[in-house]
């Protein structure tokens, strides 16, 4: 659905096996299948590798545990789902149709994967709001899933919408963000809160989106950006960019939750 894209397009290959055999051929979606497969792989082994630490690296292991699997389930399903549409989308247009719902899909996916360890550790002392944050999250990540199971979604026309609908979806985080620095203060948020990671985070998605949404460097470079570096790569190297970043903030904000033995009192928090 890119105009700007000029050479280098697979041709229709009604065949499963030839979809999967053309991920190791140079064409116009190898980068794509190859920067969310590897980054699936990379938070597969991520995620495998932190739900199997040690109970005694947790405050409460099992809670925690939860609150991160959810985000690793929501990272690896958003890439699968991502490389396996760009891998078969040559197939034929009904596959096609059906693996790109599953593909934004997995978008929304992500973005509620993500809301729930930064909302569980950021309002720990304050459950309520987190709660509350969590039903208006998964509210708004349900509707935009039902959104994009609509067929005139996935048209070109309809790419500024679709930019514009996970890009609302991300930016209701600025709300219990607020929340956050106005009832803890700009200093522990910007330390303790690690705000500055999730700002970095939502930097990293919103010019991803911004790319993809106005198809640039390709859109000034007709022909020039076929292969690699095209807008749509670009976006997927920035959503990778994005969730890694936001694991590291919340990891740092498990890590002091650990150090202060899940203490709530404002001595703790000093």
């Amino acid at each position: 659905d890119n105009d700007f894209l000029l050479h280098g397009h697979r041709p229709p290959m009604p065949s499963f096996r030839a979809c999967f055999k053309s991920i190791f051929r140079i064409h116009t979606e190898t980068g794509n299948i190859w920067t969310h497969l590897l980054g699936c792989v990379f938070f597969l082994c991520l995620g495998i590798f932190y739900m199997f630490r040690p109970n005694i690296s947790f405050v409460a292991p099992l809670q925690e545990k939860v609150v991160f699997g959810l985000f690793f389930l929501g990272a690896i399903l958003c890439l699968s789902f991502s490389w396996l549409f760009h891998t078969v989308y040559c197939h034929s247009e009904g596959v096609s149709r059906i693996f790109s719902k599953l593909d934004y899909s997995g978008i929304a996916l992500l973005i509620m994967g993500s809301f729930v360890p930064w909302l569980y550790y950021s309002f720990y002392c304050n459950p309520q709001p987190c709660f509350i944050y969590l039903i208006v999250i998964c509210v708004l990540g349900i509707a935009a899933i039902i959104v994009s199971q609509w067929d005139m979604f996935a048209t070109p026309q309809y790419r500024g919408v679709r930019a514009g609908v996970f890009l609302g979806l991300g930016l209701s985080g600025i709300i219990p963000t607020l929340h956050y620095v106005i009832s803890e203060g700009f200093l522990k948020a910007a330390t303790i809160g690690q705000i500055g990671w999730l700002l970095l985070m939502a930097g990293l998605y919103i010019t991803g989106a911004a790319l993809y949404a106005a198809r640039i460097p390709e859109r000034f470079f007709p022909g020039k950006c076929d292969i690699w570096f095209h807008s749509h790569q670009l976006f997927h190297i920035f959503v990778v960019a994005g969730a890694f970043v936001h694991f590291h903030g919340v990891s740092n904000l498990q890590e002091f939750r650990f150090m202060v033995g899940g203490g709530c009192s404002e001595e703790d928090a000093l």
